[in-house]
């Protein structure tokens, strides 16, 4: 595209701007300068048309710095709301692992709760076997002492058998003995 000449008029001068913008465009853009620096000389009546413009100048720039400032703002919030978004997305994600590890809990929790159930019941088992041993030891003991008397008792009827027989041999030879005298 070719350089355009446009004609504007700003503070009651002519001027030429060449460019490639729009004509519409440049005609506003010297318009809204023209109404810019009338606004500044009707404020300031003790100024004169160089001091007008120049603090008209000062004033766009001013307000060019203020946009260029707020746009960094806009941009930085731009940036806090992806963190905001991806802490959000974190948070989420965070809130379904609690949420699983809840479920895994209840479930631990129940599994651990029928393990007490089972542990009672063994328990329960254990002692009246436990009771059971005891009550055998206390007859096995019983047992034993029995056992005990009654080899005790035995050794006495041998050793009574043993002298019954004893006897028995000595009163066959008296018997003999005085078979042989008669």
């Amino acid at each position: 595209m070719s350089d355009k000449r446009i004609e504007v008029t700003i503070d009651g001068m002519k001027f030429y701007v060449r460019g490639n913008d729009n004509e519409d465009y440049v005609k506003n853009l010297a318009q809204n300068l023209d109404e810019k620096i009338k606004s500044t000389y009707n404020s300031n009546y003790r100024l004169n048309q160089v001091q007008s413009i120049i603090l008209c100048a000062l004033n766009i720039l001013d307000d060019f710095e203020k946009l260029k400032a707020d746009k960094i703002d806009i941009d930085s919030m731009e940036v806090d709301e992806k963190s905001m978004v991806e802490k959000i997305e974190e948070i989420q994600k965070l809130n379904k692992r609690i949420e699983e590890l809840e479920k895994d809990n209840k479930n631990s929790f129940s599994k651990y709760s029928d393990l007490k159930l089972k542990e009672k019941e063994i328990d329960e088992k254990l002692k009246k076997a436990n009771q059971s041993n005891v009550d055998k030891t206390k007859e096995i003991a019983t047992l034993k002492e029995d056992i005990n008397k009654y080899r005790e008792q035995i050794k006495e009827l041998d050793e009574k058998h043993n002298n019954a027989q004893r006897r028995i041999i000595d009163l066959s030879r008296e018997l003999e003995s005085l078979y042989d005298e008669k």
